[in-house]
């Protein structure tokens, strides 16, 4: 598959089968947590970067293929899909083929378009992200674009909210000795009040970063931090049991193509398949011997992923 991947185990969203609608990694932001990896091509310009009818194409093909194994159809993947100027076209093409949820993660910085706020309408969950709201953490955090405007995001979010009848989950992802402080955090509270997210689910580093001294908060800060953003404010945590029914094994070829778009963790990957461990570490060790993935330790957690993704990485032995 070129533009659809999984089911893929999400914190939040369940059995997740993703759409990505740009080529990697397309963004105008590069995130230092990002788990995609540095940004390749800088893009503020939204158009059709891949053909809306190929995506459509395969779309139909998976949607009828997979009716049943996922939980939730999230447009996602290798940059920010609001910069694809057929996201709206392809969001009401899908409803045509599922009943599931469909979902969109945004990074927020076209909200202040109203077009895109009209084709995100389309969809029925919408998982924004905002980490930081004064332009110097902003800016260490998720390293935008030049003509990124942290104001005209925080007031598309606004704007969403007045929009949008269904459901938003607000992420901030918090990044050790950056975006935590307590003056930081009393500025965010306020934001999120005027922007009024049906969940607001603080995250953290839980994958290998984009830049390897991007580190994750302890339990104990994130408790902090949910304290200090006050009611509504939710610790994302892993599942153990979210995806052990209903999924299928995989062949090879569908695992590195998860593998390609996002590192996982034996612990993931044995949820999705519904293998023993040992089967699919017997399946990684084939992998990694043929030298088509990798693996890295992060947070005393082995992820795996392609090789090459990004630097050197450790080779599976």
């Amino acid at each position: 598959m070129k533009y659809c991947f999984g089911p893929v185990p999400s914190r939040r969203l369940g059995r997740s089968l993703g759409v990505d609608i740009l080529p990697a990694k397309t963004c105008n932001l590069n995130c230092v947590y990002c788990e995609v990896g540095p940004t390749r091509t800088y893009s503020c310009e939204r158009r059709e970067y891949i053909p809306t009818a190929l995506i459509k194409e395969e779309l139909r093909e998976v949607l009828v293929k997979k009716r049943g194994f996922f939980d939730t159809l999230t447009f996602t993947g290798s940059g920010e899909p609001t910069l694809h100027a057929g996201l709206g076209e392809l969001l009401q093409f899908a409803r045509e083929y599922t009943d599931r949820p469909l979902a969109v993660l945004t990074n927020s910085t076209l909200l202040g378009m109203s077009e895109v706020r009209r084709a995100l309408c389309h969809a029925d969950i919408l998982l924004p992200s905002l980490d930081a709201v004064t332009f110097d953490f902003f800016r260490r955090v998720n390293r935008p674009a030049a003509s990124v405007s942290l104001m005209e995001m925080i007031e598309g979010l606004v704007r969403l909210r007045g929009e949008f009848s269904r459901q938003i989950w607000m992420e901030i992802l918090f990044v050790r000795g950056i975006n935590h402080g307590p003056e930081h955090l009393a500025e965010m509270a306020e934001v999120l009040q005027a922007m009024r997210p049906d969940r607001t689910q603080l995250n953290t580093v839980v994958r290998p970063p984009a830049e390897a001294w991007a580190r994750p908060l302890s339990r104990r800060e994130l408790r902090e931090v949910r304290q200090a953003l006050g009611a509504g404010a939710e610790v994302v945590v892993d599942s153990d049991s979210h995806f052990r029914e209903g999924v299928q094994p995989l062949l090879e070829s569908e695992i590195l193509d998860m593998l390609r778009r996002r590192p996982l963790s034996l612990r993931d990957l044995q949820g999705l398949l519904a293998l023993d461990a040992g089967s699919l570490q017997g399946v990684l060790n084939r992998l990694g011997q043929s030298g088509l993935i990798t693996a890295q330790s992060f947070d005393g957690v082995r992820y795996y992923m392609t090789a090459g993704r990004v630097g050197e990485r450790a080779p599976i032995s």
